[in-house]
């Protein structure tokens, strides 16, 4: 039997007969990979988008009572500002926090735990100086707080733990009291390390000075709260989907909310030459007529129109206009 070579013609048609063959039957077809997607174990997601945006939303809460608090109690005005909020592992947050320190160990009776507060001691030494009588306007040099500087951080923050106690009030009710202060922050081990929690940040300003001050929920905790139904339907209720008697608490309690406000004389812009020359008893004139009245801003939106005056001893408006919501002034 002879053997016959297949011509180039026989060779093409042969291989055009495989090109025929459907994908899903070429036993040489290589199917794609899927996609691996990676698992940061240091941030885990346990907690919904929903959630987070209750959790962000009743901190932010949190962060403007603080700064009226705080205003009233050092009789200077102090700024706490909201940053953001994540998921760590607990050693994540132990090992970002600076030495010395102020760790106020609190305890959520409903809860049966602890949580923790850091605020910087800097902070916390020119709180108590200013609850002395001081007069001081900036915060010293990072150090540890002496014994007796503790005691009276320790009646200050029975009011961060109040306003904390009605920023959860919506949603429920809470007995928030000190366990215990630390200034190391190695001796903070109320979790595992690798267990996870909730962080929340937030900055302190007092003129041109910044400060730390975070709040960490271990996530065993605060999981309690999240299964709460009021608490995991917030985002999606409207006021008539609310019971009579929860309607009547988110009711009671915006009532006695406090927002800022601001009435702006005006602005204008000068020249960075114009800004070196100037010097005490230069005046700026404003893109604000006399006549004309001012804006008033609530929460940072434009609300009121008013005048300017005096009622006894203090600078004071006189409404003259509220501006409609609709208003895009």
């Amino acid at each position: 039997m002879t053997s016959k070579l297949l011509s180039q013609n026989e060779v093409d048609a042969l291989l055009n007969q495989f090109a025929d063959v459907p994908d899903s039957e070429d036993p040489m077809v290589v199917l794609p990979k899927k996609e691996v997607v990676n698992y940061d174990f240091k941030h885990p997601k346990l907690v919904s988008k929903e959630q987070m945006r209750s959790l962000r939303n009743l901190h932010e809460t949190f962060a403007r009572n603080m700064s009226v608090a705080f205003t009233n109690m050092l009789r200077t005005i102090v700024d706490i500002q909201f940053l953001t909020i994540d998921q760590v592992v607990y050693s994540e947050f132990v090992q970002s926090i600076a030495s010395p320190s102020a760790l106020f160990i609190f305890t959520v009776e409903e809860w049966g735990g602890e949580a923790v507060m850091e605020i910087d001691p800097r902070f916390c030494v020119f709180s108590v100086e200013r609850q002395s009588g001081g007069r001081s306007k900036e915060m010293t040099f990072r150090r540890e707080m002496t014994n007796i500087e503790e005691k009276v951080m320790s009646r200050v923050m029975n009011r961060v733990y109040s306003e904390l106690q009605e920023a959860w009030a919506p949603y429920m009710q809470l007995t928030v009291y000190q366990h215990s202060y630390e200034s190391n922050p190695e001796n903070i081990q109320i979790i595992s390390a690798m267990e996870p929690a909730i962080v929340v940040f937030y900055q302190i300003s007092i003129y041109d000075s910044r400060a730390v001050f975070n709040l960490c929920y271990p996530y065993a905790l605060l999981e309690k709260a999240l299964s709460n139904s009021l608490f995991r339907n917030a985002n999606q209720m409207r006021k008539d989907d609310l019971e009579p008697e929860q309607r009547a608490i988110y009711r009671d309690h915006l009532k006695t909310v406090e927002v800022p406000v601001q009435a702006v004389l005006g602005k204008t812009k000068i020249t960075i030459k114009d800004l070196i020359k100037m010097q005490v008893g230069d005046a700026i004139t404003l893109n604000r007529r006399v006549e004309q009245p001012l804006d008033v801003l609530v929460n940072n939106h434009l609300k009121m129109k008013a005048f300017p005056g005096q009622m006894r001893r203090h600078k004071a408006i006189k409404v003259f206009d509220f501006i409609d919501k609709d208003n895009k002034e």
